[in-house]
């Protein structure tokens, strides 16, 4: 039986603009497809790597059976879940989540915060997080994840935190994605924000992904 993670090709990448990088990011691989996690813990406040891990690991930690690894609305619960957990956590702040479950037709999930999910297409772009709310963030205990999906699998997928989005303008992120393999686009995309002094405007983290 072929490998889930061989429909598709992936690419990860992250850098700091400080000492400690507050994004995390992840690929985690299911018997029935993948899950992409992109989280910006909160800066201004104490416990935003801490955060951004908790949500990290949690996901990791889920059991989503196949008939749910579809539904948006158990990535909703999940992130809901991990909101309240974060609230009364001795030691983590608040957190950004974009949480993006593939199988080899459909794409789905849930996000709050400003991090993004696009699906970049040849003639058409798709912002899976558009009506997500910025704020409360997870970790304010009133978090309000908003769940897209399932939509159709097509072209190639996106998730990005605000270092790149606020930064990059949006036609130099598409032509990027685009006239690039896929498995080398998120580094050049980090770079395409990096100031001529070596410089990053913020932490930037990156994953595209594309159906073989």
């Amino acid at each position: 039986m072929k490998n889930i993670s061989s429909f598709f090709k992936t690419d990860l990448a992250t850098a700091h603009s400080e000492n400690q990088n507050q994004d995390c990011a992840e690929v985690i691989e299911y018997p029935h497809g993948i899950v992409l996690i992109i989280v910006d813990g909160a800066g201004g406040m104490s416990g935003g790597r801490e955060a951004a891990e908790f949500v990290i690991q949690s996901i990791k930690n889920q059991l989503v059976s196949k008939e749910a690894f579809s539904n948006p609305l158990i990535w909703y619960n999940i992130l809901c879940q991990i909101d309240h957990q974060l609230y009364v956590h001795p030691l983590a702040g608040e957190t950004t989540a974009v949480v993006v479950a593939i199988n080899e037709e459909f794409v789905c999930g849930a996000s709050v915060g400003d991090s993004s999910a696009f699906l970049l297409q040849d003639n058409n772009d798709i912002e899976l997080t558009a009506q997500q709310w910025h704020k409360p963030l997870l970790g304010s205990g009133i978090a309000v994840p908003t769940a897209y999906g399932p939509s159709p699998l097509s072209g190639i997928l996106l998730l990005a935190t605000d270092g790149l989005t606020k930064y990059a303008p949006p036609a130099s992120i598409r032509e990027i994605v685009l006239n690039n393999d896929v498995e080398q686009v998120a580094n050049q995309l980090i770079e395409s924000v990096r100031y001529p002094s070596g410089n990053l405007p913020d932490d930037v983290t990156v994953i595209v992904c594309q159906k073989v």
